[in-house]
């Protein structure tokens, strides 16, 4: 049967809309990324986050003397208090990511990353104090006897393994600073281009 004026001028409309769209560019982040794929990864992180930072934690207020006196801070104590609190900002990160991502509260989100850059930089700075402090203690390596140069070499390698924690920790950052981008600021974008399509004639 043959089209009416009314169905041709519908088709019409529709055209030049449909082909505006098709012939724009996408942009790469949205064409790449698959909506919720993070959601699973971000909540393994706060466990992690949460499982690590009470473990480690644990050890340091257990294992506190010791700890201190492989740094050589035996008489102040200052590593062995700045390692807990950090690790309590740790545990403490990790619960606020997994309510956060739970709720799906976007004003919480944007306090956890603020939290979480905090942390991140506080035990890069940590790592960076554990290995100078070796590093000094290994100038006076032929002064110092055997026992203290093993828990200089234990201080190094402590200090080794925050800064590669460090790394990981940023890694993970990024990984919910992608999960807020497209889980929320994504969307506002695309409910805004929705809006100016209903709106345009």
């Amino acid at each position: 049967m043959p089209k009416s004026t009314e169905e041709y001028s519908k088709s019409a409309d529709k055209r030049p809309r449909s082909a505006s769209r098709s012939t724009g560019p996408v942009p790469l982040h949205f064409a790449v990324h698959k909506p919720g794929c993070h959601f699973e990864r971000v909540l393994l992180i706060g466990f992690v986050q949460v499982l690590v930072g009470s473990i480690l934690l644990t050890l340091i207020l257990t294992h506190g003397k010791r700890y201190d006196e492989m740094h050589g801070t035996t008489v102040t104590q200052i590593m062995s208090i700045a390692s807990g609190a950090i690790l309590s900002g740790l545990t403490g990160a990790g619960f606020l990511l997994i309510v956060v991502a739970l709720t799906e509260n976007c004003r919480a989100m944007l306090i956890y990353l603020l939290v979480a850059a905090i942390v991140w930089v506080a035990i890069v700075s940590l790592a960076v104090t554990m290995i100078s402090r070796a590093c000094v203690r290994f100038k006076d390596a032929t002064k110092i006897k055997d026992e203290q140069h093993r828990l200089a070499n234990l201080a190094c390698v402590s200090g080794l393994a925050t800064f590669l924690g460090a790394v990981i920790y940023f890694f993970s950052f990024v990984v919910v600073f992608s999960f807020y981008h497209f889980r929320y600021v994504r969307r506002a974008i695309l409910l805004h281009e929705a809006e100016c399509d209903l709106s345009s004639p």
